[in-house]
């Protein structure tokens, strides 16, 4: 299900906080996690994703991928690049990354979890914003809201969220018919 961040008064962001999950909105979220399980093995079916894959694949080997990497791909525009790179760095399939992409407090909650500066997580919300604009008092309010956060907070979501796919996938691959392991 979705998550939503409970906030104070005064507008500091205090914990995560969970939705009750209904029936219609339980099959949504089963559809939405088979379909991004699908897209987290097999990536978006276009070109430019399977180039921007197997380039940023590439620079993660040599060691090459990093903060820094991240930010020129941001400002060059590169949505695959961002989306793979992120990925890579943070464990997380492509598709909660992208998802994260479209949400900007999701963006800014990354960014934290990932350690990245300002200046990064700027080129990340201007990355997903329609002509790439973003008004002065809405920037300025994310960065305070940025500049809030304690990224040991939103990476020890990034890391209990990775342990949950693990015993995800884990889980699912225990529940194969016996026959299948023989193969």
């Amino acid at each position: 299900g979705c998550f939503r961040l409970e906030r104070l008064p005064g507008g500091a962001c205090t914990h995560w906080k969970a939705p009750p999950l209904h029936g219609a909105r339980q099959i949504q979220t089963s559809v939405t996690e088979v379909t991004g399980s699908l897209q987290s093995k097999f990536g978006p079916a276009n070109e430019r994703y399977f180039h921007a894959k197997k380039v940023v694949t590439a620079r993660k080997h040599r060691g090459e991928l990093n903060e820094s990497s991240i930010l020129e791909y941001a400002r060059a525009h590169k949505n695959e690049e961002v989306m793979v790179g992120l990925s890579l760095l943070c464990s997380l399939p492509v598709n909660v990354v992208e998802r994260s992409l479209l949400d900007q407090e999701l963006t800014i909650l990354l960014a934290k979890a990932c350690n990245f500066e300002w200046e990064t997580t700027m080129a990340l919300l201007f990355l997903a914003t329609k002509d790439h604009r973003i008004t002065a008092h809405d920037l300025e309010s994310m960065k305070r809201q940025f500049s809030t956060l304690s990224s040991k907070s939103f990476q020890d979501v990034l890391g209990y969220y990775q342990s949950r796919m693990q015993e995800t996938t884990a889980s699912s691959e225990s529940h194969r018919l016996p026959h299948l392991h023989a193969m």
